[in-house]
Formats: C-alpha cells, sequence, structure tokens
C-alpha cells in the first residue's frame, strides 16, 4: 500500500489577520469571564449546564442582533407615553401582561419584534400570546424564544415571522405549551 502523503506548510503568516487578532482577544475574554464565573459558584457546573446557559446567551444575542431590544424609555417614547417615569411606563405594561419584558444585564428590555414602529402599538396578538404562556406557567423570556425559534408546529417557521397572522401563531402556542407528554 502506497502511503499518502500531505502537504504540510510550516510557514506561519508574519501578522495575523485583524479578524484572527480579534477572534483570540474575544476568546481569552471569553475564557477569564467564563473561569471567574465557574469558580465563583461553589458546586461543580457540570459541561452540559455551561453549554446550555451558553446556547441561552448566544440565543438572546441573536434576537438583540435581529430585532433589537428597547429600554423602557424607548418603549415609552415608541408607545407615545406622556408619563413622567418613561421605564416606569414599560414596566407597567410588562406587569399587566400588555409587553413582553426580559431580563437582560441586570434590566428589563423588550424585544423590538413585538411592536409596530410604524403605527407606534404593540402588536395585538403580543397580549394574547402572554396570556398563554401565563396559562401554562411560561415566563416571558421563554416566551420570547420560543417565538423566534423554528417549530414543528408551523411547518419549521419561526412564530416570529407570523405575528401579524394572530390566530396562526395562537394557535400553535397553544399546541406547543398545551402538549402534555
Amino acid at each position: 500500500m502506497e502511503e499518502v502523503v500531505f502537504p504540510v506548510s510550516t510557514a506561519l503568516p508574519e501578522r495575523l489577520s485583524a479578524e484572527a487578532e480579534q477572534a483570540i482577544a474575544n476568546m481569552h475574554k471569553s475564557m477569564a469571564a467564563l473561569g471567574a464565573a465557574v469558580s465563583a459558584v461553589e458546586v461543580p457546573v457540570s459541561p452540559q449546564m455551561a453549554r446550555g446557559v451558553q446556547a441561552t446567551e448566544n440565543a438572546w444575542r441573536e434576537i438583540e442582533a435581529e430585532f433589537g431590544m428597547l429600554t423602557g424609555a424607548e418603549v415609552a417614547e415608541l408607545l407615545g407615553s406622556r408619563s413622567s417615569s418613561p421605564t416606569g411606563y414599560a414596566t407597567d405594561k410588562r406587569r399587566a401582561g400588555k409587553l413582553i419584558g426580559v431580563r437582560r444585564r441586570n434590566a428589563f428590555h423588550y424585544p423590538a419584534f413585538q411592536f409596530d414602529r410604524t403605527e407606534g402599538t404593540v402588536l395585538p396578538v403580543i397580549p394574547e400570546l402572554l396570556m398563554v404562556a401565563r396559562k401554562y406557567g411560561k415566563t416571558q423570556e421563554g416566551l420570547a424564544q420560543w417565538l423566534c425559534a423554528p417549530t414543528g408546529q408551523l411547518d419549521g417557521d419561526r412564530p416570529v415571522d407570523h405575528l401579524h397572522q394572530a390566530s396562526l401563531v395562537l394557535e400553535a402556542a397553544e399546541n406547543h405549551y398545551g402538549v402534555e407528554w
């Protein structure tokens, strides 16, 4: 049998690309931050748990990158509030089940997909979806992530892409959350 030899380049570039340097810097920052976080926990953290936490964080970052996350003040401005406390306005709407609010970086933020920016309103389906989530004991965070993930209930589409089809999304939510195994 003939030996197969793969050419190996021993020459390294004199300088890494800016993207490669940034990736290495990000890797070192991530390792330092994760190391500090894991060492602060007094019980062992399984690799599966660490992976789950990172997957959740990545999902939030994807939602933020695609749709944006608004502060309470931005929500108040978008919805035309004249309240003396803009963040209080958004908080009241969230607590009343009228807005999806998620805790990020020690504050509540509001996924921008739930707003009709041209009309300055909350999409009518949002309070109804919040009622479905509440009925099944689900969190607003869980609802927001479900809305942005492909689901078999919509043949692999994401519910967020159908928010103007309220009955379709509500039925998908009921079928998703109401299933008992």
